[in-house]
């Protein structure tokens, strides 16, 4: 009785009677599938900015050492540039490694994690 009679005088509210109907501004994904085409775009970029870095990195090492005139801290400073950029190289496969084996633990595909797939919900 009580209910009955809150139901008549309190009527629900929606979000959608208040506000009414938002629209997505330009360049945000209209499909929760197409999200994962940018998070995998994002990704690519940042690689290849690191493997441009690096390779700047390895040849501007390689100058130092040719550039030393036979100076033992040019040669050593040249060495270690070198070295790092080396190790930057290594850093950035073994995280596609790690990433992998993470991806096949957790959702049984080596490419869940680089390549996400997103499925959208329907009511």
């Amino acid at each position: 009785m009580i209910s009955s009679l809150l139901n008549q005088i309190i009527s629900p509210v929606f979000a959608a009677d208040v506000i009414g109907t938002i629209n997505l501004p330009a360049g945000i994904p209209s499909k929760v599938a197409q999200t994962g085409d940018y998070i995998t775009a994002i990704i690519r970029f940042i690689i290849i900015i690191g493997g441009l870095f690096t390779l700047w990195q390895f040849l501007s090492g390689g100058l130092k050492f040719i550039t030393s005139n036979g100076d033992k801290g040019k040669i050593q400073e040249a060495n270690q540039q070198i070295m790092m950029s080396l190790v930057g190289l290594v850093i950035m496969a073994a995280s596609f490694v790690i990433i992998a084996i993470f991806s096949k633990i957790l959702f049984g595909d080596f490419t869940a994690i680089l390549i996400p797939k997103f499925s959208s919900v329907t009511p």
